[in-house]
């Protein structure tokens, strides 16, 4: 334990740097946390729990959700429950789950920034506790910080005791040692370590760490490392390019859009280019024309640890019209269940191609030690770009939104050539107004070696797949003949329309979104074909009808 005294309250008046989801707040004040599938009731923390689910519930990230209701029941409840963990928990325990860097500094964050809803009504020697336990905190993370994994945990642990440094009294001594260590391993690991999930989402969730950190060190007038702000602005181009129309991030690999306002609000702290000029961001393709917006897929799903949170969406796309989602995918499902997590994962989750029953990377069991199916076998070959005049694939480079030309793409994958010998085609054209989606998804066997393969593995009857495009679910859709008209939340009317060589249907489909309780019921527009020669090509087309 620290033998000086414990600090005695706040430089300043902290404040709320993250806003949750009100309706899983007001089912928290009700008396149920939901956490990872489970509902949590009474004492939340008496119970062993997984460890995935034990560090949501210790990292206290779920006060985000309480802020968000705001009312006197919500600050109790937030009160109670914090002053109830510190009963528990007077003494660090470096081995317990709860005492790992990363959570430990996950917690000292919400700690501190929703202390207006943990104090309020507590006389100096109720707060004690709290301010002890603070103390403890920077002690724990000063000594185990360089024990956590880089990456985003390492991030939080060093967060956690910058911020907690620059935000108490007394603790002046550690702030700037603590800020200069976040900024020099933020800076070693890089954009590329941080990115390596490629979800985009985690890689916003560091920047919003760094973020907060640095405004923290502005009002507290510390000296800020150079390579804070630089490695602030190396991402900000990265995430500018993934933003979505409505301010959203694409739901890839186990990451969600991201909580409300926290990307708009962290590219504003960032100084730098508007869109990375070339290529792919973090393995993503971007068309953009007016306030339409396209992501897709366009690298491998992640090997190495991020393997274990990898889908199997190559080539998969999201498509939002002005600030309503139109195409999604289903969403990341670790927090509704192991069943809802594997089925997330698969291939018919996202909006792409795929063969009946094989996604296009494969998911192996990893039962030796329980935890979730790791991703062992994904396309070796993934491309993304455009052609130039002699057939050559160049970089995706679609130009800027406001241009007179169509935006263009062509893409691919290898993921069904050991399998089947088939290689996937998906061509993009967006028109100038954003008003119009061109798509043409191919199946083919490219050589000799391939169509054999094919020859002797496809059944007599042809082989199966299905094309799925996830609609959101604010978006109302009717199977009319040939086509789906589809009615966007603000009364502006699209139809879905194909060439005729699939069989058309409006299926069932949800949401995944940890913001919610429950899975939120969609549909979804599946083609259906079947491959009968070598090769095969499918045409389809998303246009904006008028306004209702």
């Amino acid at each position: 334990m620290n033998e000086t005294p414990s600090p005695r309250g706040f430089l300043r008046r902290p404040e709320p740097k993250a806003i949750g989801h009100q309706g899983r707040g007001e089912q928290i004040v009700a008396g149920e946390l939901p956490i990872g599938g489970l509902i949590l009731t009474g004492d939340i923390f008496a119970d062993d729990l997984p460890a995935s689910i034990a560090a949501e519930l210790h990292g206290f990230g779920w006060l985000d959700d309480l802020a968000a209701v705001g009312s006197p029941k919500a600050r109790s409840v937030a009160q109670h429950h914090v002053l109830h963990w510190l009963r528990r928990h007077r003494i660090p325990h470096g081995d317990a789950p709860e005492w790992a860097p990363a959570i430990a500094g996950r917690r000292v964050l919400h700690w501190i920034f929703h202390a207006g809803m943990i104090l309020p009504g507590l006389d100096r020697d109720a707060t004690e506790p709290y301010f002890r336990a603070l103390d403890q905190h920077l002690t724990h993370l000063r000594a185990t910080w360089f024990d956590t994994p880089d990456g985003l945990p390492r991030l939080e642990a060093l967060a956690g005791l910058a911020i907690g440094a620059m935000s108490l009294r007394d603790r002046q001594a550690v702030a700037q040692p603590a800020l200069i260590a976040l900024a020099e391993e933020a800076d070693a690991m890089g954009v590329a370590t941080l990115s390596e999930s490629r979800a985009p989402e985690t890689l916003l969730e560091a920047m919003a760490l760094l973020v907060w950190a640095q405004e923290t060190a502005d009002e507290a007038g510390q000296p800020s490392p150079p390579e804070l702000r630089a490695i602030i602005a190396e991402i900000a181009p990265i995430l500018r390019a993934l933003r979505h129309a409505d301010g959203g991030l694409p739901c890839f690999h186990g990451g969600g859009r991201g909580a409300a306002g926290r990307l708009d609000r962290c590219l504003r702290a960032a100084e730098g280019a508007a869109l990375p000029a070339h290529g792919l961001a973090m393995g993503f393709a971007r068309m953009a024309r007016q306030r339409s917006t396209l992501i897709l897929d366009a690298a491998p799903p992640p090997g190495g640890p991020a393997a274990i949170r990898a889908h199997a969406s190559t080539l998969g796309m999201e498509f939002t019209v002005a600030r309503q989602p139109l195409i999604v995918n289903c969403g990341p499902g670790d927090g509704f269940g192991p069943l809802w997590s594997k089925a997330a994962r698969a291939t018919p989750s996202h909006s792409a191609l795929c063969l009946e029953g094989l996604s296009s990377s494969r998911l192996n069991a990893n039962r030796a030690t329980g935890e979730p199916d790791i991703l062992t076998e994904r396309p070796a070959l993934v491309w993304a770009g455009d052609c130039d005049a002699l057939g050559n694939l160049t970089p995706p480079d679609c130009g800027p939104a406001h241009s007179p030309e169509p935006a263009h793409l062509l893409a691919g994958h290898d993921g069904w050539l050991d399998s089947h010998g088939l290689t996937q085609l998906r061509e993009l054209w967006l028109s100038p107004d954003g008003g119009t989606l061109q798509g043409e998804d191919s199946l083919a066997a490219l050589d000799a070696s391939a169509q054999a393969r094919l020859d002797h593995l496809r059944p007599a009857e042809g082989l199966a797949f299905d094309i799925r495009f996830h609609l959101h679910p604010d978006v109302k859709a009717a199977h009319q003949g040939d086509e789906i008209r589809l009615t966007l939340h603000g009364g502006e009317e699209w139809r879905f329309t194909h060439d005729g060589v699939a069989q058309l249907s409006l299926e069932p489909s949800c949401l995944l979104d940890r913001g919610l309780a429950d899975p939120r019921p969609a549909r979804q527009i599946v083609l259906c074909a079947r491959l009968q020669g070598r090769a095969v090509q499918i045409g389809w087309t998303f246009a904006r009808s008028g306004v209702r």
